[in-house]
C-alpha cells in the first residue's frame, strides 16, 4: 500500500516515514500542504498523513483541496493538539487523528482499521527518561540513520532552547509558541521522554503567557542535549564520516557561483554536501536556503545570500 505523510519538519518527517516503513508501507513524503495537494493529483495514496501546523498552508486548508479531486483518500490528521476540538477538522473532510509525537501503538491500531496491516511494537513508557535509544532503535532498525538524526538535531537545533529564552523574555509569546512547537514534535518522535513532557507542560503555559516551567524546560535540555551528543559521538567512532578535504570557503564559493549562473548542478552540491551547510550556517538561514535550492529558487539565493 502505498501512503503519504507530510510534515515541514525534517526530522519529524524522517521518523515517521520510517516508522511507517517498518509497517510495510510504500511511503512518499512532503514538507508542505501545497506540495501534498499536488502529490494527491498525480499518486493514488491509500492513506495521508497530514500534519495541522504548517506555514503558508496548514494541513485542514490542503485536505479541503485533495477533496476536490480525490473524495476517497482517507486523510489523517497529526497533531499535538485534539483536532476535534477545532472546527475546522470536520469542515475539511478528514478521516481521523493521531496524536503527536506518533506513537507506534496508535498507528498499528489505525493500520488495522484501514488494511489489517501487523505491526510489532516495543514503546518506551517512562516519562522521566532523558533519551530511550532503544526504544528510538526499535523504530529506526538503523544505527546510521540514528546517527544521522542525531547529529541532525544537533547541528540544526542546536539553538531552539537559547531562541525560545529570548522570545520569551522579549514577551514574544507568538514566535515564542512557534519554536515551542517544534521542539515539542522533535523531543517526542526522538524518544526524549522528559523533554518532551516538559514541552507540553511549557507549551500550555506560553498559551497563557506565563512560563513557570522555562527554567526546568532549559536544564533538561541541556542535559538532553548532552545526552545525544554523547550518543552521537559513540556512533561517530563506530561509523566515521568519510574525510571531506573540500574546505567551506570553496564549497560555499562553488556553490554561490553556481546559483548566480542558475546551473542546478547547485542542488547537487547541496545535496552532496548537506552537512557541511547544517555545520557552517544557523539554523534559521539553513532553513531558508534548504527551501530555495528545494526550489530552484536560485535568484533569491543570489538576492539573500
Amino acid at each position: 500500500m502505498r501512503v503519504l505523510v507530510v510534515d515541514d519538519n525534517e526530522i519529524n518527517l524522517e521518523i515517521q516515514q520510517m516508522m511507517l516503513e517498518s509497517c510495510g508501507l510504500d511511503v512518499d513524503t512532503a514538507e508542505s500542504g501545497k506540495d501534498a495537494v499536488e502529490l494527491a493529483k498525480t499518486h493514488d495514496f491509500s492513506i495521508i498523513f497530514m500534519d495541522i501546523n504548517m506555514p503558508e498552508m496548514d494541513g485542514y486548508t490542503a485536505c479541503k483541496l485533495i477533496r476536490e479531486t480525490d473524495k476517497d483518500v482517507s486523510v489523517i490528521a497529526l497533531s499535538a493538539d485534539n483536532p476535534e476540538d477545532d472546527s475546522r477538522f470536520a469542515e475539511s473532510g478528514m478521516n481521523g487523528y493521531l496524536m503527536k509525537p506518533l506513537q507506534i501503538d496508535d498507528l498499528k491500531k489505525l493500520l488495522k482499521n484501514y488494511m489489517d496491516i501487523q505491526a510489532e511494537t516495543r514503546i518506551a513508557d517512562a516519562e522521566n527518561v532523558i533519551f530511550d535509544y532503544d526504544g528510538l532503535m526499535s523504530v529506526i532498525k538503523d544505527e546510521k540513520a540514528v546517527q544521522r538524526l542525531l547529529n541532525q538535531f544537533i547541528s540544526v537545533h542546536n539553538r531552539d532552547c537559547e531562541l525560545l529564552n529570548e522570545r520569551v523574555q522579549a514577551g514574544n509569546f507568538l514566535e515564542a509558541r512557534e519554536i515551542m512547537h517544534n521542539i515539542r514534535g522533535i523531543s517526542g518522535n526522538m524518544f526524549c521522554h522528559r523533554l518532551y513532557k516538559l514541552s507540553c507542560e511549557l507549551n500550555s503555559e506560553l498559551r497563557q503567557e506565563h512560563f513557570e516551567s522555562l527554567d526546568e524546560f532549559t536544564k533538561i535540555w541541556n542535559i538532553t542535549v548532552r545526552t545525544l551528543e554523547e550518543y552521537h559521538n559513540k556512533l561517530e567512532k563506530k561509523y566515521p564520516a568519510k574525510e571531506n578535504k573540500t574546505d567551506w570557503n570553496t564549497l560555499w564559493n562553488s556553490f554561490i557561483s553556481l546559483c548566480y549562473e542558475f546551473d542546478i548542478s547547485a542542488v547537487d552540491i547541496f545535496t552532496e554536501h548537506i552537512q557541511s551547510f547544517i555545520a557552517n550556517m544557523s539554523a534559521e538561514k539553513f532553513k531558508q536556503l534548504k527551501k530555495a535550492v528545494l526550489n530552484y529558487d536560485f535568484l533569491w539565493i543570489s538576492d539573500n545570500m
